[in-house]
């Protein structure tokens, strides 16, 4: 059986045990699964790499985040690739975490290119807010083009969302996530001075602001790890046991996720 068949026969056995089952047949979901493979397959290295059974895993939960959000376009029109690829990037942050749908955000808004702020006439490219996560087509895209130049748009913007959903949120908060991440932010902090004394890894910003300093460095864990962990090896751990992955082994997941 094809690793889209499992898919299909696994999210169609489930769907059938929750209240909001959709009605889609087991082959429609077959030719969903494979345009999403389709899409994913050219931009995301890091589904490339994994094993047959994670691919299996990627592509169920692209499906189930993709489902419960609502996404809006702003500039440009729909294409059935946008939100399984911006889906794809949520479901690659948080591969190793059990709870990966990140429910505290329904809206997603999905700009043609950069954009502005209110009365603030500073360029964006994407941000995080309690209404929901704002990003622009055009640098997300840019920053899967290529892989290693230190700069992922997508990744920056969900690592933000990930703590909005554990640190503002109630339902979807994970405690076992909090608590590590609170170990995090006290390492980060004491490193914040000493950012880039020794290279250039990170901007100004990051070494000002913590915040920026963990959405840059889950930049740097998936698009230069073997960089991240020469430079800040104390950095890396500390997001690798938090995300409960790492990007520099084969196997990527450390502990089962159930």
């Amino acid at each position: 059986m094809s690793l889209i068949q499992n898919v299909a026969k696994k999210l169609s056995a489930s769907a059938r045990k929750i209240v909001d089952a959709f009605s889609i047949s087991e082959d429609e979901l077959k030719e969903e699964l494979h345009q999403y493979h389709e899409y994913i397959v050219p931009h995301f290295t890091y589904f490339n790499e994994l094993n047959d059974a994670g691919k299996e895993r990627f592509l169920q939960r692209v499906f189930w985040f993709k489902k419960r959000k609502h996404f809006h376009y702003q500039g440009l029109e729909f294409e059935p690739r946008i939100p399984v690829l911006i889906s794809a990037c949520v479901v690659q942050i948080t591969f190793g975490l059990r709870r990966y749908r990140m429910p505290y955000f329904r809206d997603i808004y999905v700009m043609a290119d950069q954009y502005t702020l209110g009365l603030n006439t500073q360029p964006w490219v994407g941000h995080v807010n309690r209404q929901g996560i704002y990003l622009s087509w055009k640098h997300f895209m840019q920053g899967y083009s290529v892989y290693g130049d230190r700069y992922n748009v997508g990744l920056h913007e969900m690592a933000h969302a990930l703590e909005y959903v554990n640190f503002l949120g109630t339902f979807g908060s994970d405690q076992n996530f909090v608590e590590k991440f609170m170990m995090y932010k006290y390492r980060a902090e004491d490193l914040l001075a000493t950012l880039n004394q020794s290279c250039n890894l990170f901007t100004e910003q990051a070494s000002q602001n913590y915040h920026e300093c963990w959405a840059e460095s889950v930049e740097l864990f998936f698009e230069n790890p073997t960089e991240l962990n020469q430079h800040y090896p104390v950095l890396y751990s500390l997001i690798k046991e938090l995300l409960n992955q790492d990007p520099l082994n084969k196997i990527k997941i450390l502990k089962p996720v159930s």
